[in-house]
């Protein structure tokens, strides 16, 4: 028995569930990361005011914030791992629905967003082609399919928190004064404004692409279809040597 070489469908609903649930996890805390920076504005124009803060205010300020921020970091960091694993695997999927022809395979996918300078557009080149390679109204001429306008505002809104998230950073180490202290607070809530969205676009163009991939699975021809996981006898195809 000779095993097939064939590319493979494999099912995303449940990794794209987890995508979009770890983006909703970072959208809310987000939110919630706007209300703390909030109350830290508040409290550095108490100390611009009036020239004094209690260091119990000060102390749970800081608790706060630390939680906040590090539970919006694990769930950025959760749901970028996922996203670079649902992007591989849409990828691959993408190929075994007679997608023919891609530029960009499962591991470049995902590499190009590690690379400088070249990250700011040749992953959205990778999404705009893995858009049109699953689009299930253009089986043989899938670079002809239409991209979505949601695609370019997910990626613009992912440069937009790129660049906030740089600059609210380097005033945040910057800062010596009450006055540089209240500017980079209001840095980072800017960092929150665009966060929210960002997931909230990016969770929907996930769904999209899945959703794409799912109705292209059934207008293909029969495929060699693996579970996410092997708990049937027919995980793995096996041909009959010729």
């Amino acid at each position: 028995m000779a095993r097939s070489t064939e590319p493979y469908y494999t099912d995303s609903t449940w990794l794209t569930l987890g995508l979009v649930g770890t983006l909703a996890a970072f959208v809310v805390l987000s939110e919630f990361s706007i209300w703390a920076t909030f109350l830290e504005v508040d409290l550095l124009q108490q100390a611009r005011t009036a020239g004094v803060v209690l260091d119990s205010a000060l102390a749970a300020n800081d608790r706060r914030q630390a939680l906040v921020g590090g539970l919006q970091l694990l769930a950025f960091v959760a749901s970028a791992g996922l996203f670079l694993r649902w992007l591989t695997r849409m990828n691959r999927n993408a190929r075994a629905l007679s997608a023919r022809g891609m530029t960009y395979g499962p591991i470049a996918a995902a590499a190009w967003f590690a690379v400088p300078v070249f990250q700011a557009w040749k992953p959205f080149e990778v999404l705009r082609e893995l858009y049109q390679a699953s689009h299930p109204d253009h089986i043989d001429d899938w670079n002809r399919a239409p991209v979505p306008h949601l695609l370019t505002l997910w990626w613009t809104l992912w440069l937009l928190f790129q660049g906030t998230v740089a600059l609210a950073l380097l005033a945040d180490l910057s800062a010596q004064s009450i006055a540089q202290m209240y500017t980079a607070a209001w840095g980072g809530a800017v960092v929150g404004v665009v966060a929210a969205p960002l997931g909230v676009a990016a969770a929907i163009g996930a769904w999209r692409l899945h959703a794409l991939q799912r109705r292209r699975f059934h207008c293909t021809a029969p495929l060699r279809v693996r579970h996410p996981w092997p708990t049937r006898a027919t995980d793995e195809v096996e041909t009959a040597s010729s």
